[in-house]
């Protein structure tokens, strides 16, 4: 409750519009299952099934050397479940049969159905020219990487987008395409949408290098909207790092795991993935204190461009 609470105050920094509550996976194990169509993508095979009256997509890696992104994807979910912009996901055990799971022997999540669509299909959208991706790869140069300045001015277009950049933020989301951002006009409100590539960069650390070059930039200027964005997505990374501990994180990564089949007696288990675990466990315990060091800058760039801004106004 404190923490729905805490998220509304967030919003009306921006807007009084009150957001709507994304739906939670209603599912006890006990519940019939019935399939109701599949497809498989370039990456995935994706099954809509029905629960109840509710409809589920079931979603399965058809890379075998990357099916611990199921873990990645629920533990995704697991930090941003209190802030009302993502999907919910849950896991499906290796060996559980499931209707949906194309490879009977490997895990796979449940995700509800994010509202609306892809920001990238809709094509008479403003918001089809949102680019919110922290390159951490692929980027040109170190300029085009992590929190860029152009990120700073999109999250200014509505008032869950910097609540969206703060969770990339902490969980090292590098890939926040247009096709894994739905939006809902009916609603206004965004979701965001397969989080499996996270846990394995430290975008925080990217992030303060990047304030740190806008505060020793006198030419760089903030808008009023700028610096409310940045502060919304400063209270969020707060209101997160509060929230969930690394040791609580790195719990919870590891109770998923066990969940998934990645245990030792299990066929799925090896020394790959162990390495990998630990690999993740160290990332989480990296990226909060780069969080806590980010914080810092973003009061001190927030302070200290208002008081440019409120030069310049005179």
């Amino acid at each position: 409750m404190v923490a729905r609470i805490f998220t509304r105050v967030l919003l009306c920094s921006f807007a009084t519009t009150s957001i709507a509550q994304l739906p939670k996976i209603h599912f006890t194990g006990k519940e019939k299952v019935n399939l109701i169509s599949t497809r498989e993508t370039k990456n995935c095979f994706v099954s809509l099934v029905s629960i109840g009256n509710n409809v589920y997509l079931v979603k399965q890696k058809k890379d075998s050397k990357k099916q611990l992104a199921v873990v990645r994807d629920a533990l995704s979910s697991y930090v941003a479940r209190e802030l009302d912009i993502a999907q919910d996901v849950l896991i499906v055990s290796y060996k559980k049969k499931f209707p949906g799971k194309i490879k009977s022997t490997w895990p796979a999540t449940i995700h509800t159905l994010a509202p609306g669509e892809t920001v990238r299909v809709q094509k008479n959208s403003k918001y089809n020219m949102l680019r919110l991706r922290q390159f951490w790869a692929g980027a040109k140069n170190f300029g085009e990487k992590g929190l860029t300045r152009d990120i700073i001015t999109y999250m200014t277009w509505h008032k869950q987008l910097p609540i969206i950049v703060a969770l990339d933020l902490l969980i090292g989301n590098s890939d926040r395409h247009c096709g894994n951002l739905c939006y809902d006009p009916k609603t206004d409100t965004f979701c965001a949408i397969d989080m499996d590539d996270t846990f394995n960069k430290d975008l925080c650390l990217l992030a303060c290098k990047k304030i740190k070059i806008m505060l020793d930039d006198d030419s760089i200027v903030l808008t009023r909207q700028e610096l409310k964005a940045l502060q919304i997505m400063r209270n969020t990374l707060t209101f997160l790092i509060k929230k969930h501990t690394p040791k609580d994180i790195i719990e919870k990564m590891y109770s998923f795991a066990t969940k998934a089949g990645f245990i030792r007696s299990s066929k799925i288990h090896n020394v790959r993935i162990v390495r990998k675990l630990w690999l993740y466990e160290k990332m989480i315990t990296k990226s909060y204190k780069s969080a806590r060091r980010l914080i810092v800058l973003l009061d001190t760039i927030i302070l200290r461009k208002s008081r440019t801004l409120e030069i310049m106004e005179r």
